[in-house]
């Protein structure tokens, strides 16, 4: 599944970048996230609890990140998994930053999310409105935390 939203958000580049290189903090700006650790350089184990339709989840997994801020990309790839009801998720989150002037950043946030195992099994329906809600809950976090004075 995959979603894409565009923010334009009246703070500089810098101020953006400074909270997208904090991997454990944005990282909780995801709903469900209950914790980051790093587990090696760019990479970080993590926990995400998140109830789609009548079933709950706890997915544990890993996750790696890509910072190139010459070409305004930052990506995030997870996999977890549920050992439960042996299912997982593959997402890929990349967001695209660019200075449109001296006080507002642009950015295009793509999310490309895979359910497996159960978590698959539910409804097409279902797993898109969750998943959408997710990625769309976290850009306005992102958007509100950088907003703050």
């Amino acid at each position: 599944m995959k979603f894409e939203y565009v923010l334009a958000i009246p703070i500089d580049d810098e101020s953006v970048w400074r909270i997208l290189e904090d991997i454990p903090r944005v990282a909780l700006l995801m709903p469900g996230v209950d914790s980051v650790e790093a587990s090696g350089e760019n990479t970080y184990k993590g926990n995400l609890r998140i109830g789609i339709g009548p079933m709950s989840f706890n997915l544990a997994g890993a996750i790696g990140i890509t910072i190139d801020r010459s070409l305004g990309k930052w990506t995030l790839k997870a996999q977890a998994e549920d050992p439960k009801i042996g299912g997982g998720v593959l997402s890929t989150i990349q967001t695209t930053v660019s200075q449109e002037d001296s006080t507002s950043t642009r950015l295009t946030v793509q999310a490309d999310i895979q359910f497996s195992g159960r978590v698959g099994q539910l409804g097409q329906a279902i797993v898109r409105k969750r998943a959408d809600s997710m990625v769309q809950e976290f850009t306005e976090n992102l958007k509100r935390t950088l907003l703050q004075p």
